[in-house]
């Protein structure tokens, strides 16, 4: 049986994710695709495992066109999918987990749950033999390597024809991961074709039939894996419009100042990074793939609660790790991801949104409030940022996304002054205009150019090109070697990324 993709468009607001694709999934075979972050892997997947419903284009399975308006709908017709994110319910053990929804009751109603917990164990025997897993221990309890594992195994309890497996093995330590290859290479024996996302090339080429490679939305090609070299998958992942001109913009390197940030042997999760340095003026891009621990790393310095480390000192004082508040007044700033989760408050105005880290910028002591200094300083921030708006008093979610991010970035600049010697951005320009990102891109300079040292951690490497000053490439969970600005190019960072040797 196969499943055939044909012609599927995807439309979101403002953006065409996938462009005309179409794709065969045999029961056979595994399939491995790849793409660029933003190439439309997940999207795609998504539709085929009934998440997402197609603007246009047709699915059919074994000749007959479907429709897969949910999940269930697909698992009804033999497609199950793991994703990146995870399902498992963190309250349930993992027994439960595994057998959810096809729970054994007594008389319909109540569950039994020795033949529950008997059930799972079978299937866990079945499917990875070699793990040993406490099911019985809730799964919010259990490392991340196990809940992977029992997430691949509920998606192989109702033996689906095709299972779809998005970056399965990107939190996996080595034992698991080859039990999973395993399993994986033994799928199609049994009719269970599989569908195979993942950032490690050399995981895609190991273990695919054949490749599908995805590119800003449309279909580049479909080739038998052996026919395909790990340097030519880089070549064909490439994008290639607008890199000259973004290339052509590279900063030289920058005038090495003071060491404004240095960690040492830090543990911050499965994040290991034996030494970091950050120099006042300089701006550093940190690059990986899904799950490859440059997000983490970022987010772990402004927030280290629980990070073992032998060393972090800010400015050149020693820093003990502690809560955001702390950090903050150490000179430690986040401009995160996800600005209206993460930063910002839709119904609040401008001047409350900007004011909310350092309020008592606003007031003339003893906590009364002063809207006149309030007023002054808003404008003094939007105007450095040209933040598009009528007024300091309009509501911030009537802005563009390109104005609201002006907006997360300066409450750190209100009231701050010098305060902040380092200033990390996560996907600075997340869903943003180009104009509004040129503006970004002038204000993360300037800063730099007043001695803050910046950090970047984005995925979209044409940025990191266009403004870092040498960039560190993540690859499971640990820096790999540094790029320097004059060794910049795409095809260099999804190389240093993927792990291929250069």
């Amino acid at each position: 049986m196969d499943v055939r993709l044909t012609d599927i468009v995807m439309q979101f607001p403002g953006t065409r994710a996938l462009d005309g694709v179409g794709a065969t999934f045999r029961t056979d075979e595994v399939h491995g695709l790849i793409g660029e972050n933003g190439a439309g892997k997940s999207t795609l997947v998504n539709i085929l495992g009934g998440s997402l419903q197609p603007t246009s284009g047709q699915l059919a399975i074994g000749g007959k066109p479907v429709r897969l308006a949910s999940p269930h709908d697909a698992l009804v017709q033999g497609i199950a999918h793991v994703s990146q994110e995870g399902s498992l319910v963190s309250g349930l053990n993992g027994a439960e987990n595994i057998m959810l929804g096809f729970e054994p009751r007594l008389a319909g109603v109540v569950i039994r749950k020795g033949a529950l917990m008997r059930q799972a164990d079978e299937l866990m025997r079945r499917w990875f033999p070699r793990v040993e897993i406490d099911l019985a221990r809730p799964v919010a309890d259990l490392p991340m390597a196990d809940r992977k594992v029992i997430e691949i195994v509920r998606a192989l309890r109702g033996s689906p024809s095709l299972v779809i497996l998005d970056e399965p093995t990107a939190t996996l330590p080595a034992r698991e991961k080859e039990q999973l290859w395993q399993i994986i290479r033994m799928l199609p024996e049994r009719g269970v074709g599989v569908v195979l996302i993942s950032h490690f090339l050399s995981e895609i080429k190991a273990l695919s039939d054949r490749i599908t490679v995805l590119r800003d939305g449309r279909h580049i090609c479909t080739e038998p894996a052996d026919a395909l070299s790990e340097e030519q998958l880089v070549e064909l992942m490439l994008r290639r419009s607008g890199g000259a001109g973004l290339r052509a913009a590279s900063p030289d390197r920058a005038a090495e100042g003071d060491v404004v940030l240095e960690v040492r042997d830090w543990h911050a999760g499965h994040v290991h990074v034996p030494d970091f340095k950050l120099h006042a003026g300089e701006i550093v891009g940190l690059i990986g793939l899904t799950g490859a621990g440059h997000f983490g790393f970022a987010r772990s310095l402004h927030n280290p609660v629980g990070v073992r480390c032998a060393a972090l000192s800010v400015a050149g004082q020693s820093v003990r790790p502690g809560p955001p508040r702390h950090m903050q007044a150490a000179g430690v700033a986040l401009v995160p991801d996800h600005r209206m989760e993460y930063a910002l408050i839709g119904e609040w105005t401008l001047r409350e949104n900007l004011a909310m880290v350092h309020p008592q910028h606003g007031t003339l002591g003893a906590g009364v409030l002063s809207p006149r200094r309030e007023e002054l300083e808003a404008r003094r921030v939007m105007s450095l940022l040209n933040v598009k708006a009528y007024s300091s008093r309009q509501t911030l979610r009537e802005l563009s996304g390109g104005n609201k991010q002006k907006i997360s970035i300066g409450k750190w600049l209100y009231g701050a002054a010098d305060r902040y010697r380092v200033m990390i951005f996560i996907e600075p320009t997340e869903g943003v205009d180009i104009g509004a990102k040129s503006e970004i891109y002038a204000e993360m300079r300037r800063l730099a150019a007043q001695g803050v040292g910046i950090l970047i951690a984005s995925s979209d490497l044409l940025e990191i090109e266009s403004v870092a000053h040498r960039v560190v490439p993540f690859v499971r969970q640990r820096p790999g070697p540094q790029i320097a600005a004059r060794d910049f190019s795409e095809s260099q960072f999804i190389t240093a990324i993927s792990g291929v040797a250069a």
